[in-house]
């Protein structure tokens, strides 16, 4: 097995975004790019990655190969990778992943893979009530806003506006942003929903987006949320499940 990825920045980001939530999982390579599938410890959140084939410069597999890696070691190693440095991803006949860091200076690391076979992790099957896609601050500006008061936040949208809101003893917030707003990019309203989330974990999700980051929301009542969006040419989504007041 080879990769070869031409811009070291795609994986820096990934890496960053999944190992907010992820310590060691373990990635699959197939003839259709590199995924990943995995639950945090806590199992509040599912996290599914893909980058493509097609964002590889080269890419050599033979049939499938899993790759069980502990998340923030490759992630400290690609973070020493220089904006043009090419990144080579290798396994040979030992149980180890060799990474290369290739510009001006050839740099060449190794972890040890893990063995962590486990049953394959089903994807959620939710019909979801809504479906926004938003730039990232809507979302972003609404979490930091809700985190100088609680630890849980209350997303509600309707055919009307995307709320954001939360109370506790220190005070209350409360956002609201139309849909008719520049920001709202595509939605799909079949009726109102409205749940609760760890704001922790919100942040996490958000770890991989920036400014021009398109978010998509799916928001059903006390169901998890499924957020969905690029980095750079990968794509990332995420189950956040909700809490449920008694």
């Amino acid at each position: 097995m080879k990769l070869v990825l031409s811009d070291s920045k795609t994986l820096r980001q990934s890496l960053d975004a999944i190992a907010e939530l992820i310590t060691d999982a373990e990635f699959v390579v197939n003839e259709y790019g590199l995924s990943l599938k995995a639950i945090d410890p806590s199992q509040i959140a599912l996290v599914i990655y893909n980058l493509p084939r097609d964002a590889f410069e080269d890419f050599k597999i033979t049939g499938q190969k899993k790759l069980g890696v502990n998340i923030p070691s490759l992630q400290q190693i690609v973070k020493r990778a220089k904006p043009e440095d090419k990144v080579i991803l290798e396994v040979g006949a030992s149980k180890r992943l060799n990474i290369t860091l290739q510009g001006t200076t050839k740099r060449s690391f190794s972890i040890n893979l893990l063995d962590l076979s486990a049953s394959e992790l089903p994807n959620p099957s939710i019909t979801y009530d809504v479906f926004v896609k938003i730039k990232a601050p809507i979302l972003a500006d609404g979490v930091k806003d809700a985190a100088l008061f609680a630890s849980y936040l209350t997303i509600k949208i309707d055919n009307a506006n995307i709320s954001i809101s939360t109370t506790s003893t220190k005070g209350e917030l409360a956002s609201e942003t139309s849909l008719t707003n520049a920001d709202v990019l595509d939605k799909d309203i079949k009726g109102d929903a409205k749940s609760i989330y760890s704001i922790d974990f919100l942040e996490s999700l958000l770890k991989g987006a920036s400014n021009d980051t398109e978010l998509e929301i799916y928001l059903k009542t006390d169901a998890p949320l499924k957020l969905k969006y690029k980095i750079q040419e990968s794509t990332i989504q995420y189950f956040l499940a909700p809490r449920i007041e008694e």
